[in-house]
């Protein structure tokens, strides 16, 4: 890989003087098509361990299943450099091609989900210690409602705004019997299990991610009972888990608390095939990963402060000094240009997004091997009523490096989406657009 120099940096400093750039790193379009066999309108997108918990912007399994099952055919070594829940994860530990999977994310929900859905466990042993938690559970709670048991509750800041007072003490109960399990991947398993049970009984708005009250004549009627719910909720991972256990191979999962913005501890050269769905641009006017984690890793026990600013230490979520930027793409001058005549405050955040994106290329191209695919599904969302063509942009920022081939981007139309239907960008009472409703896979070889 060429390093770029300081005087090769792109300044946007004077874009809106200057708003069509141009460049030799511009995509074939004919490369760039819809393919209605990759929306998946009918298939169950929670199969085997997939369904474990919620999480936002979840890329399907059936899409990393298909990527793997096309470019990684002879791929010992898999990396998601943005690994969210772990879908592609769970896929490479299904495919018996794989050595060694890795993950990535600096959110420690992330890390967990990703753990236990792709880690099998012995399913009598885990019912055993299922029946015995359970009853230990329910115990406390009669002890509790009885007066003989004095349960000291969780506290932190506004926690009897996101819930109810049975909840929290039921909560409280639950977690310290989940804390006294002593196998650590067993004790995960049903950590995961209570995460999502946390925010389903939380006051929350459970049809959107980020945080929001219900209102005062749902809560009314909001009377969730913790410990029947967990019990629901360990059940189904329990049956999803044993139909996972039966295709897992020998795949070794790691899983790190690293950031791909810096120099992670990956080799050189040491992977054959990236799947990954990384953010679409910076969690604050995106998807509020952070904000979706909060009631439950602040449950399970991390700290406040820490748990608190995952939305600002993201990509992007630092404000950009200036505009400039190391990987050269046309598409990101020009757009970045046009949304500075609007708003050149909300131009710099847009930019915070790419900086730290760019840093990720950077490091995605010192791990691969050549002749490895990268495959990465994005969406590309609007900002000041202007279109950020974000699989365009990063199929440019890879071909300024001069190592890679744009094999393809395939265009899929979104089924469902826990998303609302339209937004509104401008703040502007009545004006608003559609959200996206479409995702871009983005397949890139490095050459040399």
């Amino acid at each position: 890989m060429k390093t770029p120099k300081k005087e090769d940096y792109i300044n946007y400093r004077n874009l809106v003087m200057n708003s069509t750039h141009t460049s030799n790193n511009s995509i074939d379009n004919s490369k760039r098509y819809h393919d209605e066999s990759w929306d998946f309108r009918t298939v169950d997108t929670k199969p085997l361990t997939h369904g474990l918990h919620t999480y936002p912007a979840m890329m399907i399994p059936q899409i990393a299943e298909r990527l793997i099952d096309t470019y990684g055919k002879n791929a010992e070594v898999l990396l998601d450099p943005f690994m969210g829940s772990g879908t592609s994860l769970v896929e490479a530990k299904v495919h018996a091609q794989f050595k060694e999977a890795y993950g990535i994310d600096i959110n420690p929900l992330a890390r967990l989900i990703g753990k236990v859905k792709s880690t099998p466990l012995d399913i009598d042993t885990l019912v055993t210690v299922f029946h015995n938690l359970i009853k230990s559970i329910r115990d406390s709670i009669f002890s509790a409602n009885s007066g003989i048991l004095d349960v000291e509750v969780f506290s932190f800041q506004n926690i009897e705004f996101w819930f109810k007072p049975t909840v929290i003490r039921d909560l409280t109960i639950i977690k310290q019997k989940i804390n006294e399990i002593e196998d650590i991947d067993i004790r995960d398993f049903f950590n995961v299990a209570y995460s999502e049970v946390v925010r389903y009984v939380s006051n929350t708005r459970n049809s959107e991610f980020k945080l929001y009250r219900m209102s005062p004549k749902s809560l009314e009627k909001h009377n969730p009972d913790s410990l029947q719910e967990f019990e629901k909720r360990v059940s189904y991972n329990i049956s999803q888990l044993e139909k996972f256990n039966k295709e897992a191979k020998n795949c070794n999962i790691h899983v790190l608390n690293e950031d791909t913005r810096n120099h992670t501890s990956l080799k050189s050269n040491s992977v054959d095939l990236i799947v990954t769905s990384p953010p679409y641009g910076d969690s604050k006017t995106t998807v509020a990963y952070g904000q979706f984690s909060r009631l439950s890793l602040e449950f399970l026990g991390y700290e406040e402060t820490y748990v608190r600013k995952i939305d600002s230490v993201s990509l992007g979520g630092k404000k950009a000094k200036d505009f400039s930027l190391e990987l050269e793409s046309p598409t990101l001058h020009n757009e970045i240009a046009e949304i500075s005549k609007v708003d050149e405050k909300r131009a710099l955040e847009v930019i915070s997004f790419y900086q730290d994106f760019t840093q990720c290329v950077k490091e995605i191209d010192r791990v691969m091997k050549i002749g490895g695919y990268v495959c990465l599904v994005v969406g590309n969302r609007t900002v000041k009523k202007i279109k950020l063509s974000t699989d365009i942009i990063i199929v440019e920022q890879f071909l300024s490096l001069g190592n890679y081939e744009h094999e393809r981007t395939i265009i899929r139309n979104i089924p469902s989406k826990r998303m609302p239907k339209a937004n509104s960008p401008t703040n502007v009472k009545g004006e608003t657009i559609s959200t996206m409703n479409e995702e871009y896979i983005i397949i890139l070889k490095k050459v040399s």
